[in-house]
């Protein structure tokens, strides 16, 4: 094919994508509140067609599935599940910030519940008191989620390993070390651990996870403190700009990535306790996590790392989820398939909201140039038939031939 056919059939598009230089906060949050608003339609849309004449019954559902004063537990349900994913998001962004991407938080989240079980297993057999066994089983799955956080930290800092498949594939031993132990401690093959009935968190004015919530409005509170007003938050954004420049002011960046990532696998293995102890009626087992770790991935790029937005996502990541659930429980459609397809939806109205904001679709030439130009080819592309269609033989063509006439 000669380069003139090759540049003939390249594809064109007949729009390019540019990078928005600046964009109003106005406008920002704008687009912003467009993408939340066109998912809450969808979802209203989705429902509608499982199940006709149910669009403002869906909503109202999803409402009180969140807040209901007549079933007060499912708001503090809510909160919890909230709380969760906030501290996740928080606890991976300040990993993603400094450009070590974690996605071990899953991982990171089980071997700290498994080690707060194992705690609570052991020490339920001795007279131990309950606040004792708490406290201890809060350190060891917060050892055991910096445990986990530090080993591709330190492969990263001095071997510069991939640290994405690094952290990937350490989700999967988790889950492989959860169902061995569950079997060695449980070996009816059940694959559950059983109901805990000690060292767990006390219910406050007869409501369960109260003292959970208090953990994740603490802990919330410190690492919007320590990722904005600290040293160490100034040297994470640095490493995440340019190695090369941190190390040419004076900071040492295997020290930050390991200290990082002690924090990332600390915040997450403190998730993985409050799931086993954070109520009354948790248990172990491999899906304990529920996905938080990956979820907390999309939350905390989906803010830009940036705390406040992070809360609002968690907020509204929390509120599709737990509010489907349970208007596709009261409406009848199947809750445990239902909900992630309308959290997913959520998140891709907002990863679109995303695009929006950072660039933008400019079209090539006027729609008139394109009915044109598709008018042109087709009547080439006649032109080119019909010449083919004639015939080439000259005799046949012009009747004329060079033989003389017979006599």
């Amino acid at each position: 094919m000669r380069l003139d056919d090759t540049k003939k059939h390249r594809l064109s598009l007949p729009f390019h994508i540019s990078r928005k230089l600046d964009i109003s906060k106005t406008k920002y949050w704008l687009i912003k509140i467009s993408g939340i608003l066109s998912a809450f339609l969808i979802a209203g849309i989705l429902c509608t067609i499982f199940k006709p004449n149910t669009f403002i019954e869906f909503y109202r559902q999803m409402f009180l599935g969140v807040v209901n004063p007549a079933i007060p537990v499912r708001s503090m349900e809510f909160l919890y599940h909230f709380g969760l994913l906030l501290l996740v998001a928080l606890g991976l962004s300040v990993a993603f910030k400094m450009k070590f991407w974690n996605i071990g938080g899953e991982g990171q989240i089980l071997v700290g519940a498994l080690t707060c079980a194992g705690i609570v297993k052991f020490l339920s057999l001795t007279p131990m008191h309950d606040a004792f066994i708490i406290i201890i089983s809060l350190l060891g799955a917060i050892a055991a989620g910096i445990v986990w956080g530090v080993i591709p930290a330190i492969f990263k800092a001095f071997f510069n390993t991939n640290e994405t498949l690094f952290t990937l594939m350490m989700n999967y031993i988790a889950v492989g070390l959860i169902l061995i132990f569950i079997n060695v401690w449980n070996p009816g093959g059940s694959q559950q651990f059983g109901t805990l009935t000690r060292g767990v968190l006390p219910k406050l004015w007869g409501v369960d996870y109260i003292f959970a919530l208090i953990f994740v409005v603490v802990v919330a509170i410190l690492m919007i403190i320590y990722i904005k007003k600290t040293k160490h938050g100034y040297e994470i954004a640095v490493v995440g700009e340019s190695v090369n420049t941190a190390r040419y002011v004076g900071i040492n960046v295997r020290k930050v990535i390991i200290r990082t990532m002690i924090l990332s696998g600390a915040i997450c293995g403190l998730v993985g306790f409050l799931l086993v102890s954070g109520n009354s009626i948790s248990s172990l087992n491999k899906d304990i996590a529920g996905g938080r770790g990956f979820t907390g991935v999309l939350v905390a790029w989906l803010a830009g790392f940036k705390p406040g937005q992070i809360i609002l996502y968690s907020g509204l990541t929390a509120f599709f989820s737990r509010g489907s659930y349970w208007a596709a429980s009261n409406i009848g459609i199947e809750k445990d398939y239902f909900s992630p397809i309308i959290t997913g939806i959520f998140f891709l109205a907002v990863i679109a909201s995303e695009f929006a904001v950072n660039y933008k679709v400019m079209m090539k030439h006027p729609m008139s140039y394109y009915f044109n130009k598709i008018f042109r080819r087709k009547k080439a592309k006649e032109q080119e038939e019909a010449l083919e269609a004639t015939p080439t033989d000259p005799i046949a063509v012009t009747g004329y031939t060079n033989e003389e006439p017979a006599a």
